[in-house]
């Protein structure tokens, strides 16, 4: 619409530099770790939707859910597709940490427990219980996220284990005990529902729900997060980033 006599419209504000945009940006997560959330992401949702019908099946929601999929046989398809991808995205993240230490030399997420944890958990109990007046300084990730992140190995360990045990019995019972089947089926359903609670309890909440984050954390999925969130955050994390740029500078 042209502007009437006399009448100049503002000038939009020119665009903030490619440069200045990314300064307020760091980078969190690669493109490597984003592709094996969204797999996890995608395959554990499956797994769960097409799990727990089977296990509660005298559940009328459950045998709805399951008429709806097309039927047991197809369900159980689903569930056992799902469960390949989440295996290949297991291998693919063991790989990548193998990569990682061949090829950079270090360890990636830095994700691995070190006794400043340790120290970080004792001193937020004791801010949380009000006996200190400062919050712990968090690195990159916090004892928090790394037990998070630990939480996967052993629950992959348990699930996918007995999964394949369940998936091939024949084949497991002729070279070990038969009673691992049944024990087999026990671990993987229960150890299934304790991974669905933690995710939908505490997974969502500290990752997306909580108030420093509400009402969704886009890093993973975008893989930066905001400089001033990341410096309130994780502190030590930028202070080392400023330090190496600095040194590079």
């Amino acid at each position: 619409m042209p502007a009437p006599p006399g009448v100049a419209f503002p000038r939009p504000a020119p665009a903030a530099s490619a440069r200045t945009a990314r300064a307020e940006y760091v980078e969190r997560f690669d493109v490597h770790q984003r592709i094996q959330h969204i797999l996890m992401l995608a395959s554990f949702t499956v797994l769960a939707l097409t799990g727990l019908p089977q296990k509660f099946d005298q559940l009328g929601l459950s045998q709805w859910a399951i008429a709806v999929l097309g039927g047991l046989e197809t369900v159980r398809l689903i569930h056992h597709s799902a469960a390949w991808v989440m295996l290949f995205d297991c291998a693919y993240h063991a790989a990548y940490l193998i990569a990682s230490v061949a090829v950079k030399r270090r360890l990636p997420l830095g994700a691995f427990a070190t006794p400043r944890d340790f120290v970080d958990a004792w001193r937020t109990l004791l801010y949380f219980l009000g006996l200190s007046r400062k919050k712990p300084a968090y690195d990159m990730f916090t004892y928090l996220e790394k037990f998070d992140y630990f939480a996967v190995f052993w629950g992959i360990a348990i699930i996918g284990g007995s999964g394949l045990v369940l998936l091939f019995p024949v084949a497991v019972t002729a070279i070990l005990p038969g009673y691992l089947v049944p024990v087999s089926f026990v671990a993987h359903s229960d150890e299934a529902v304790l991974a669905v609670g933690w995710i939908l309890v505490v997974h969502m909440f500290y990752a997306h729900l909580a108030p420093r984050v509400f009402p969704f954390n886009t890093s993973i999925f975008t893989g930066l997060a905001r400089r001033d969130d990341a410096r309130r955050e994780h502190p030590r994390w930028i202070a080392r980033l400023a330090k190496d740029a600095s040194k590079d500078g």
